[in-house]
């Protein structure tokens, strides 16, 4: 089908930890504010996989996969729009996202490799605000927009077809223009299976 011989095709999930603080924001007087959470990932892509007489060479590939980065939460107080507090709240913020990005592979040992990757973000956000003593006053919202993507990390071949990679990927101004904006980051560790 006209498809070089050194073209990698794969797949994998990963999980681990996610720092988002978009709940931190909405309200006044802020406490309990959880910026960690967790969070998991999904993707595939494609890669050219260059060698020459048996040496390892860098390259390229494309990848996209489906980010969950979690629920953030707080406590705090609603405030009038003259300061005054109206009562007690709570906040939330939960994020997730898809995403496209170039990635580059550095050789640093036969089975192991440097990854970078740069993209965009198709994120989107949920937020809400609950006040117990008067429900009224609560409110919710759902925002997306794009954002810049930038991540690092290491790749090793356990196998012909299996690899493990841990990185950090982050996602810049999630919520954007809304009271929950935020950058986003995923620290993660997951299985690669791979064609090649």
């Amino acid at each position: 089908y006209g498809i070089p011989p050194n073209m990698n095709f794969y797949g994998g999930v990963s999980a681990g930890g996610v720092q988002q603080d978009g709940a931190c924001q909405p309200i006044a007087n802020t406490e309990n504010c959880e910026k960690s959470a967790t969070g998991y990932k999904v993707f595939a892509g494609t890669r050219l996989e260059p060698r020459a007489n048996g040496a390892l060479l860098p390259s390229l590939g494309v990848e996209g996969g489906y980010i969950d980065l979690g629920t953030s939460k707080a406590d705090g107080e609603i405030l009038s729009t003259r300061n005054i507090a109206l009562g007690d709240a709570k906040a939330s913020s939960d994020v997730s996202a898809v995403y496209v990005a170039g990635v580059g592979y550095l050789p640093v040992a036969p089975q192991t490799e440097v990854v970078g990757k740069a993209g965009l973000a198709y994120w989107q956000q949920k937020g809400k605000i609950e006040v117990p003593a008067d429900p009224a006053l609560g409110s919710s919202s759902n925002n997306s927009g794009l954002g810049l993507m930038l991540g690092g990390g290491a790749q090793f071949k356990v196998t012909e077809n299996i690899s493990i990679r841990g990185e950090y990927e982050h996602i810049f101004g999630t919520g954007k223009d809304t009271d929950y904006e935020s950058d986003a980051g995923l620290y993660s560790v997951g299985a690669i299976f791979s064609t090649l």
